[in-house]
Formats: C-alpha cells, sequence, structure tokens
C-alpha cells in the first residue's frame, strides 16, 4: 500500500487533524475545533479511526495551571464525523505522543508532567501505567523525569520512550523496558529499564524501522549541540550505536512518521513545517508544507 495521505495534528492557532495529499500537495481539514493542545495521533486502519492526546491546558511551571490533571486520548473517525473522549477525566496530566498496537487493540502514550508511560486496552477499557519516573505533582518540575516521545518494538518485546530533560538542556534519553514483562511490576521501581542513549540535547518522538533494527528520533534540543534534528541509531541488545545527525534545520522538531517501504521519513515541527527526507538518497529535507504549529504526524495508508 503507498501512503500518500498524512494526517498532520495542528496546535495552532487552533487545534485541528489536517489530511495532506503528499502527491498533489494539497490538503483538507478533517477535524476542527479538537480539544485542548493536540499532541500525539496513530491510526486504527482496521476500524477506521484515530486516537490523538491533548495535552490539556497549557502548564506553565510557575502557574498553578501546570497542576492540572487535565490530558486526555480521543477517538475520531476516519472520515472526521465522529467522535469522543476514551481517556480523562483526571486519570493523567499531560497526553503527548502516542503508539498503536493495532493486532491487540491497545493504545500507547506518555504523559510529559506526569512522568509516566501508560497503555489503554480498548476491548477492556482498562488503563494501566507501565512507567512511573516520578509523583504527581511534588516531581514534576523536574523535567528529567518528563517521558514525551514513545515507539513499539514488538518481535522483541520492548517498548522505547524519550525523556527529554530541560529545555536545551542536553539531558535527554532514551529508555527502554518489556512490553510483557515475566512477573508482576510495580512502574515506580521497574528492575527491566535500560538507558539505550544519554546526553542527547532533547529528543522527542521516536519510530522504528524493524527490518534494519534502526531507531530514528527528532531532536528539538539546541542546534549547535546538534538539536532540531532528524537522528538514527542501529539497535542492539546493550542500547542504540552508530547514533547519526541525519539532517538539521528543523524549527522544534516534534512529529516523526516514516514509510520505510518507500524509504521516506516525515517530520513536523512546532514552526508549522511539514517535512520530507529521503532515507535511500540522505537528504536533503525537503519542505512540502507550511501551516500552523504542528506536533503529531501519522501516515494513512491507501
Amino acid at each position: 500500500m503507498a501512503n500518500d495521505k498524512i494526517l498532520l495534528l495542528e496546535v495552532a492557532p487552533a487545534g485541528r487533524i489536517i489530511e495532506f495529499d503528499t502527491v498533489t500537495a494539497t490538503h483538507r481539514i478533517l477535524v476542527d475545533e479538537l480539544y485542548d493542545f493536540p499532541d500525539g495521533i496513530a491510526v486504527d486502519w482496521q476500524h477506521q479511526r484515530l486516537f490523538y492526546s491533548s495535552m490539556g491546558r497549557i502548564k506553565e511551571p510557575e502557574s498553578l495551571e501546570f497542576f492540572q490533571a487535565d490530558g486526555m486520548i480521543a477517538e475520531v473517525s476516519l472520515d472526521g464525523h465522529q467522535r469522543h473522549k476514551l481517556v480523562g477525566n483526571g486519570l493523567f496530566v499531560t497526553g503527548k505522543q502516542v503508539a498503536f498496537d493495532e493486532e491487540n487493540q491497545q493504545i500507547y502514550w506518555c504523559d510529559r508532567e506526569g512522568m509516566r508511560v501508560c497503555r489503554y486496552d480498548v476491548l477492556s477499557g482498562r488503563m494501566e501505567v507501565l512507567v512511573q519516573t516520578g509523583l504527581y505533582p511534588r516531581d514534576a518540575h523536574d523535567y528529567s523525569r518528563h517521558c514525551v516521545g514513545i515507539a513499539l518494538d514488538k518481535p522483541h518485546n520492548h517498548f522505547y520512550w524519550t525523556q527529554k530533560g530541560r529545555p536545551k538542556g542536553g539531558e535527554g534519553r532514551i529508555l527502554r523496558a518489556c512490553l510483557q514483562p515475566d512477573e508482576e511490576y510495580d512502574a515506580a521501581v521497574r528492575t527491566d529499564i535500560v538507558t539505550v542513549l544519554d546526553n542527547l540535547p532533547e529528543p522527542i518522538d521516536l519510530e522504528i524501522d524493524h527490518a534494519n533494527q534502526i531507531m530514528y528520533w527528532t531532536d528539538r534540543g539546541l542546534d549547535a549541540a546538534g538539536g532540531n534534528s532528524l537522528n538514527c541509531a542501529s539497535i542492539g541488545a546493550d542500547g542504540l550505536t552508530n547514533h547519526e545527525v541525519l539532517a538539521t534545520g528543523l524549527q522544534e522538531g516534534i512529529g516523526l512518521a516514516a514509510d520505510f517501504a518507500s524509504s521516506v521519513i516525515y517530520i513536523t515541527d512546532l514552526g508549522g513545517n511539514l517535512w520530507r527526507y529521503d532515507i535511500r538518497q540522505r537528504g536533503p529535507l525537503r519542505k512540502l508544507a507550511q501551516f500552523g504549529s504542528l506536533t503529531g504526524i501519522a501516515l494513512l495508508k491507501q
């Protein structure tokens, strides 16, 4: 199947889902007037729907709003006509990037200020916390605990996530844990968590090329330190190796979606840019379109 259409989350000036056609370079508004500050998006092609996360109200460190647990996961039909809330009502704080396991009908996402990685079973309606890096709201000002991007490696029973650290702080990490541990665990004291790469500028979203065992990610840290970039590294048993900065010039890089069959990566940034990167040709970045501030991105299979 060719991935000729992409779904984009526009967070500002207003929350909406944009469908972009990469062949004709045209777009249409699929859903308008989204809930507060959408951030991550994933498609369930089998059931013709998508899921997106909401950050809730903007959380400023010195404001009482920082402590409001008003994140949300919503479901929207692919025709844009139906939508409803799946997870919310104070169950988590700030919804960030989203991954979806279509086979098991499970949604994974990172809760930034909640300092957690979460999973929701669509069939049972059960939510569980997989990783907890701090206690909310006590530790929410500690950026090193903030979880942001997520990717699933089901063949190896792993999930990966990013903890970005302070903005432009060079404290970013990519971590790994088991999707289905052999034993019961406490999300706050898991013993199977491995830091696979650290001292990164500010890693955000993740994507895995399973065939070649390569991790790709966006980074929005300082340009001089290798931030605002597209990156990759080889996945091994002991972590990520052979880290490369593939392209720079993003304006606060956020979302990442890859069509590995076509050797193409699409990237969004808060500057409102939609970028295309050719893996075979090794770039350079090609700007496809300009919108308002963009966050999440997902391929819409045809």
